[in-house]
């Protein structure tokens, strides 16, 4: 769960709504501030069958990247910013990267043994680091959250 938090002056509620936890805090006025309040990193390992990581894997991303949120007077809600972003990296000597935190959305493309491997990866953890594993030549993705609060996979 994401928790937000709409900042102003005066009167306080908690609004839960598609898995999104903000409260809004307001006055008379339209002066009415969102801000996240938790957010956690996002790291994808690329490991073969085996499960040994594989170094130096050349990634292609594709990201939509949470900028903030900007408070919707009509709806009453705290809504996300994206930006959208696209760079090449290589996973580190353990197989390791760091791709984003809370809120962002990732399209991710490799190439291993000639073959080309897309996953989609969304970072929604708030209270610990989510470890997204790719593993070569299969394909398969596993997602897993490391323990509350702790923010390294």
């Amino acid at each position: 769960m994401r928790r937000w938090v709409a900042a102003s002056l005066l009167v306080a509620a908690i609004v839960c709504t598609a898995g999104i936890e903000y409260v809004a805090v307001s006055n008379s006025t339209d002066s009415v501030m969102c801000v996240p309040t938790l957010s956690a990193p996002m790291y994808l390992t690329v490991s073969n069958s085996s499960g040994a990581p594989i170094p130096n894997q050349q990634l292609s991303v594709y990201a939509q990247l949470l900028e903030g949120l900007a408070y919707n007077s009509t709806t009453g809600k705290c809504e996300p910013i994206r930006s959208l972003r696209a760079w090449t990296n290589d996973t580190g000597s353990d197989g390791k990267i760091e791709l984003g935190t809370t809120g962002d959305a990732f399209v991710i493309t490799t190439r291993y043994l000639g073959k080309t491997y897309q996953i989609n990866a969304t970072a929604e953890g708030a209270e610990s680091a989510e470890c997204v594993t790719l593993s070569l030549p299969t394909g398969n993705v596993s997602t897993t959250f490391a323990d509350p609060f702790d923010y390294q996979c």
